[in-house]
């Protein structure tokens, strides 16, 4: 694979129903969960080393069913592990799952992982030396808007705390997604800016071309560009015309993805 990339399946946030259907969403979870099985058990020569999947969490009542759908299934490269606050949620999913992997990734995401990061990447496990930074969550968490993407200054005083702390721990990064799919100047340069990080591991992408990307010898330094700050209306409004069927988030014609996360706090904003 590009970049000696890791493709991850996901059982999580991306996957729903609109208007908090949750019977909707159940079914959607789960017709998610079956093919992803299937596909697993029945692909002949599938790199299994090569595959990853988003759980939701412990803490979350969908949790038990993923566990359910990868029962039985051959050793993963790795299962993210979301909204990790503690260190005892990554514990309980190690003596949890049914499945041998390779790494177990805390998810980092919210204000409340960020105050305990110490003690969050405290445990010596091996398996769990890999740390995903989720700024989406995070700006939610931290009542922010418009949220701070790659092209703010905020983003990278976040990833430098982070950083800092997995250093500390022995751990390494992964970064959070970009958002701008179509941009791949502005993929070139959050890449470049991610290179000054040292416990920078990798890459999450969203696209076979981020991916492609991230395995070019050669990058050149170029500054990223920051767009005009999103109107909450007009947020909510392109996110609603652009919302793909059976999914959380939105892709509008640029193909930028706009997360659930932020087309909530526009929300919350046009209604108070």
């Amino acid at each position: 694979m590009a970049a000696n990339g890791v493709a991850c399946f996901d059982f999580e946030d991306s996957i729903g129903a609109a208007d908090a259907d949750e019977a909707t969403t159940l079914a959607l979870k789960q017709t998610q969960r079956r093919q992803v099985r299937h596909l697993l058990t029945t692909t002949p020569g599938l790199a299994i080393d090569h595959l990853a999947v988003r759980i939701n969490s412990p803490a979350s009542p969908h949790y038990a069913a993923d566990l359910a759908a990868l029962r039985g299934l051959p050793g993963l490269h790795a299962v993210f592990v979301p909204k990790v606050e503690t260190p005892d949620t990554l514990h309980q999913v190690l003596r949890e799952l049914p499945l041998p992997v390779r790494h177990v990734v805390a998810v980092v995401e919210t204000a409340a992982a960020f105050a305990k990061l110490p003690a969050l990447l405290s445990p010596t496990d091996p398996r769990l030396g890999l740390v995903a930074f989720g700024h989406c969550d995070f700006n939610l968490s931290c009542g922010y808007f418009p949220f701070f993407h790659h092209d703010a200054r905020e983003y990278w005083a976040w990833l430098t705390e982070l950083d800092q702390h997995l250093r500390a721990a022995g751990k390494r990064l992964l970064n959070s997604p970009v958002l701008r799919l179509a941009d791949d100047a502005h993929f070139r340069a959050v890449l470049q800016q991610l290179r000054r990080y040292p416990s920078a591991a990798g890459q999450i992408t969203l696209c076979l071309r981020q991916t492609e990307l991230c395995a070019e010898a050669a990058m050149p330094a170029t500054p990223l560009r920051c767009p005009p700050d999103d109107d909450a209306g007009r947020l909510t409004t392109h996110f609603e015309q652009s919302r793909l069927a059976g999914r959380t988030f939105a892709l509008d014609e640029t193909r930028r993805l706009i997360s659930p996360h932020e087309y909530l706090a526009a929300r919350q904003l046009v209604t108070s």
